[in-house]
């Protein structure tokens, strides 16, 4: 009688005979190729070539990158001096000069003031800012013949666009020309010429040149534009926690996901679940949001199709970029957390407080129903079971 072994050895030799046999018979045929190897079995995770599937695209989608505390910009002023059929308006700080021909007593040369007025002999106090030279001297005619008869005067800009002439003196240096570089303050915040602090951190570099023109049209600058430019860029700072390989805050000099920095930190363990993993971003957002990525399906990156499992790229889309001070979280596994429980309260809780000891042996070599028994009684006349498992 033959064990499973031999049957095992048997239908192996009973094999390889049958191929030795069809590799002589398949030999005396001209007519008939024979390979020298059977192709091997494709693994799993072989992907056979298929023209009519692509590879997946190598696709760059991430986020415009956001100005953050630490960063170090460069403001690059620009004036446009442009031709234009329009009257020249008056601004804060211009200089006029109102001539009278035949009262030259009332010559004036006149600064405009913060609030866009000048004063004037006699008249008083006139708002000028936002008006040409031509609508000022109006004014004036129509005020002075209050006082004079059949005045004469003229209005004449000595000096236009000031203090565009003093934000270059200001921004002008020998190395960089009409720029200035400014680091982000902790408070998100940089300091320009006229228009003092303006918040710039969790903007783009876009959104931070449209808010600073708007700054300067506000400061009656309208010929003033600016081009934003980082220059140095603050390291995000990412805090990973949980069941990873090393805990800790992590510094990415470059754009990273959340694989890439679990991998930096050394992966997850063993303890951890991997279907929850927890990701926070609190920075630029008034309130902390929160998702959870599930690493397990990141981890399938393929999709059935017609012909069989086919490659899905675009399953790589669901790996975040992270940004600065975003937190990563590995939960442990509910086995875990039962485990750590246990040790909790049986292993350093019970047991450090009422020590005992327990043995439980298992001897599958004797059926106990089989055994010889005898029935004793102990010291306080319990009666005891014993069994003997030797011969």
């Amino acid at each position: 009688m033959l064990n499973g072994f031999g049957t095992r050895q048997i239908g192996l030799a009973g094999c390889f005979a049958v191929g030795l046999l069809s590799l002589a018979g398949g030999c005396g045929r001209g007519d008939h190729e024979i390979p020298d190897a059977a192709e091997p079995r494709p693994s799993t995770l072989y992907q056979p070539f298929d023209p009519r599937q692509s590879l997946p695209e190598q696709k760059m989608n991430r986020p415009p990158y956001r100005l953050t505390p630490g960063d170090v910009v460069e403001i690059i002023y620009q004036v446009k001096n442009e031709v234009t059929d329009k009257d020249y308006v008056l601004k804060i700080e211009d200089k006029i000069k109102v001539a009278f021909p035949y009262q030259e007593q009332f010559n004036q040369e006149l600064a405009v003031s913060g609030d866009g007025n000048i004063r004037c002999l006699l008249v008083g106090r006139i708002r000028v800012a936002g008006k040409t030279a031509e609508e000022v001297e109006q004014e004036l005619l129509r005020r002075y013949a209050e006082h004079i008869k059949d005045p004469e005067l003229t209005v004449v800009v000595e000096a236009a666009n000031v203090k565009i002439e003093e934000l270059k003196r200001a921004i002008t240096t020998a190395p960089r020309g009409q720029s200035r570089l400014v680091p982000i303050k902790p408070d998100g915040t940089i300091d320009l010429p006229y228009i003092g602090e303006a918040h710039v951190s969790g903007l783009t570099v876009n959104q931070a040149k449209h808010m600073l023109d708007t700054r300067y049209v506000e400061e009656d600058l309208q010929e003033v534009e600016v081009t934003v430019q980082t220059l140095k860029f603050a390291p995000r700072r990412i805090y990973v926690h949980g069941e990873v390989l090393t805990n800790g805050m992590l510094n990415a000099d470059a754009p990273i996901t959340l694989m890439q920095a679990l991998a930096t930190m050394g992966g997850v363990n063993t303890r951890a679940e991997k279907s929850k993993i927890l990701l926070v971003r609190r920075k630029h957002v008034p309130i902390p949001e929160a998702i959870v990525f599930d690493m397990t399906k990141f981890l399938e990156p393929r999709k059935p199709g017609p012909e069989g499992a086919e490659a899905d790229g675009s399953i790589y889309r669901y790996d975040p970029y992270l940004a600065d001070g975003d937190l990563i979280y590995v939960p442990p596994t509910w086995l875990a957390q039962s485990n750590d429980w246990i040790d909790q309260v049986f292993t350093r809780g019970i047991r450090a407080i009422f020590p005992y000891s327990g043995f439980v042996g298992v001897n599958f070599g004797y059926d106990i129903r089989n055994a010889p028994q005898s029935i004793t009684t102990d010291s306080v006349g319990a009666p005891q079971i014993n069994t003997n498992f030797g011969p």
